[in-house]
Formats: C-alpha cells, structure tokens, sequence
C-alpha cells in the first residue's frame, strides 16, 4: 500500500508553487508526505529543462535516487514536469526504471495514476486545465507564498523550450487569484508573489495585470506583493504607476533583459532593442522611488561576437542593475536557436560569463553600499544559517538582509538601519 511520498523540485518559482500544490492533493487524498527518500514510497521528481545544466541535475538526481527502488522494486519513480513534457517517452529509454512520466499538465493528476499502478510503466503529455483549481499550496515557507496567475508563455523567444513544454498561455480568473492569496493570509502568510512566465500580459476580461495588483492590494490582507517575471515588449507606464503608489507592492522589478546586443535581441526574437529597454528603466527609476532592478542575462548566444558581448556590459553598466542571474547559452531542442549556425566556442562562453560575473558583483557591491546607513523594512523569515544568533529576510528590494537581535524576530516586518553590506547580503541592527 502506497503510503508516503518524497516530492523534489528544480528550477523556476512555477515548479515549486506546482509541487506545493501536488502536495496538498496528495494529502487530501489520504497520502503522506516525507522529506527523507528512503522513507518513500513513491519518490517525485518535478523538472526543469530551461537549460541543459538543470536538466542534467534531474536527471542525475534520478539516478542516485534509483538504488532505493533496486532495495525495494515496490517504490515508484517518478518523473513529472517540463523535462517530462520535452522528452516522453525517450525517458524510459534512457532511465528503464521509471514508473511514471508526466508532462507539465498532468501533474496534478498523479493520485489517478498511483491508483491505477497496474498499468506502468506509463507516459502521459496530454493537456489539462486542473491546474486552475481552488487548491491551496502546501508552504515549506511560512510566511511567504508562490500564487500563479498564468501559465504558459506564447513569446517564443527562440532561445526558450517553454512554449513548448508549458503550452500557449492562459490565464487564472481574478477572483480565483484574489481567494487564493486571501487564503494564505489567513493561515499566515504575510507576502505573497504572483507568478506566470509573462505576468505583464495577463487578462481576465477587461481586468489587465496592474487591475489585479490593485485588487490584490485593496481587498487581500496580506502585507507585501511581488510579481515575476515582466517582459521589457509589455511593460506599461500603467504598471509603473501602480508600483509607484500600492503600498504593498514592493519596490523590485525582475526585468530580463538577456542581451544588450540589438542584433542577438533580434535573434533572440526579444521585442525590444537595448534603447527601448533602456528607456524603460529610466521611466521606472523616475516613477518608482528606491526601486531595485534585477535581470537575466545569456551570454554566448549563436553569432553574439566579442562586440556584441561588449554591447552587453556597456548597457549592464548603464542600467546598474541590483543583481542578475546569468548563464552561458545552451541550445535547447526543438527551439529555433537550436537550428542557428556560428555557435560560441565553449571556452569563450565561460570566459565570457567570468567577465559579466565580476562586472555585476561589483555593480551590486556598489548599490549595496549605497544603503548603509538606509532604513529597510525586512520581513523576517528564518534564521541566518552561518550565524544562529542572527536572523534572516528580505528587503522590500527583494535583497537578503542578517539582523542580529536577541528577541524572537520571526514572522515580524520590521525597520533594520544597514551598518554593514557585500555583493549579496545586507548587515543591518532593528531601527528603534
């Protein structure tokens, strides 16, 4: 009998709001969750394929956890989500000792299958919409939640697999959203991210994305609201004033820019040029007070010559961003980049990413210092894991702060004055 069930996420914000809400169907379908999977019954990988690396740690992930089922041929293996959806049934070619593949919406159908295991080894992509249902997440984090607003992207960009694997996209019922993070703030949550892999396009009706930050800011009690990720093509001047004046929205916007080369803009099939994106930033910091900036950047893209690459730096410069996540391109299958000729040597891919690595931590060292001195509001979340005497949380800028403090901090918002700061960590004391 099928008892309990260990559940591991990689990759995007998405993939663990997915996996918390497998969970809870899970538990409300009489099974039990462990964080140990040797305790397993079934054992639940949820993929990610945006890139290579994340893809491989999956799939290595899967082997190791593979010695478990060759102790007992009784545990299941399963592997759900956007690899799943990429790769179907070439997975039981490449890893036999799977039960079960699920593509990104059937995930939430996995109680059906462990019902009927008779029929494994089994691969299912068909579509679904069960993923808009009223079904709270089960939180690993107290007082912070994911809250999807969308899924699916139809950009198209040509570096990128989700299209593909999450489907066209559509969008959640404004109020379904609005119970959800009402929901959360009973049980304790006290700040909440929207999600969707384009929040800005999203609609419901005559609703648009800045009508659902007021409603959410109006009408839910939760405190603090973020939203990830914008694209440049459809941000609007109506978004900046929204984050310009609801008070619980937080003052970050995650804007990604990829290149700042405009000829592998186009390439990319982005929507925008680097003037255009620049222009952007500068409308938002002069709208939005203390705003921070972060980014994701690609380096090593098909054709992307050392000028293009210095284009790239230039406008990192320009736009001072207050911290980027940054990768070397990696072609992904069945994107129209995967077809592009004149491919980065490796070795310059990696040089190239040295470079922008040192340029960004130096930029976020500056804007960090910047703040010392500066009143932040921190929502406590934790305690710091080098110093147990310290707590933990995150600015509204979205920046890790270490308040030290002998009083019992957590799950509070409260004033830190910052004495101290490095590349990623702000060191601040309660502001009394």
């Amino acid at each position: 009998m099928i008892k309990n069930i260990y559940i591991q996420a990689f990759g995007c914000q998405m993939n663990v709001y997915d996996s918390e809400r497998l969970k809870s169907i899970l538990l409300s379908k009489g099974y039990s969750l462990t964080e140990k999977p040797s305790d397993a019954d079934v054992i639940v990988l949820n993929t990610c394929c945006v890139r290579e690396h994340a893809e491989n740690r999956a799939m290595g992930r899967l082997a190791e956890l593979n010695k478990f089922k060759q102790k007992n041929p009784e545990v299941i293996l399963a592997l759900v989500g956007c690899a799943a959806q990429k790769s179907g049934g070439k997975l039981l070619k490449k890893a036999p000792y799977l039960d079960l593949v699920l593509g990104t919406s059937q995930i939430f159908h996995l109680p059906h299958y462990l019902d009927n295991k008779k029929n494994f080894p089994l691969v299912s992509l068909a579509d679904s919409d069960f993923f808009f249902s009223d079904i709270l997440p089960e939180r690993k984090k107290q007082f912070t939640s994911y809250v999807a607003i969308s899924r699916g992207c139809d950009n198209y960009c040509s570096y990128c697999i989700v299209p593909y694997v999450r489907g066209p996209e559509r969008h959640r019922k404004w109020e379904q959203i609005l119970r959800e993070v009402q929901c959360l703030s009973e049980l304790g949550c006290l700040e909440v991210t929207l999600v969707g892999q384009n929040v800005d396009s999203y609609k419901d009706g005559k609703f648009d994305f800045p009508d659902l930050l007021q409603k959410v800011n109006d009408q839910a009690d939760v405190k603090r609201i973020r939203f990830m990720t914008s694209h440049p093509k459809d941000l609007s001047e109506k978004l900046m004033d929204k984050m310009a004046c609801l008070p619980k929205v937080c003052e970050h916007l995650h804007l990604p820019l990829q290149s700042g080369s405009n000829e592998i803009l186009k390439r990319m099939n982005r929507g925008y040029t680097s003037e255009e994106y620049l222009a952007l930033v500068e409308k938002a910091k002069k709208k939005i007070d203390n705003l921070s900036i972060t980014t994701d950047l690609i380096v090593g893209f098909p054709g992307e010559t050392e000028k293009d690459f210095e284009e790239t730096l230039n406008l990192v410069k320009m736009v001072e961003f207050d911290s980027s996540f940054m990768f070397r391109y990696s072609p992904r299958e069945g994107t129209q980049a995967a077809k592009f000729e004149n491919d980065v040597p490796e070795e310059e891919k990696l040089r190239r990413l040295h470079i922008l690595i040192q340029l960004q931590r130096e930029l976020s060292f500056q804007k960090n210092k910047k703040l010392i001195g500066k009143v932040e509001e921190v929502l406590i979340d934790g305690k710091s894991k080098r110093d147990k005497k310290s707590w933990k949380g995150k600015s509204r800028g979205n920046k890790m702060v270490i308040v030290r403090d002998d009083k019992d901090l957590l799950g509070s918002i409260v004033p830190v004055k910052i004495v101290d700061s490095d590349s990623f960590t702000l060191f601040g004391e309660v502001f009394h």
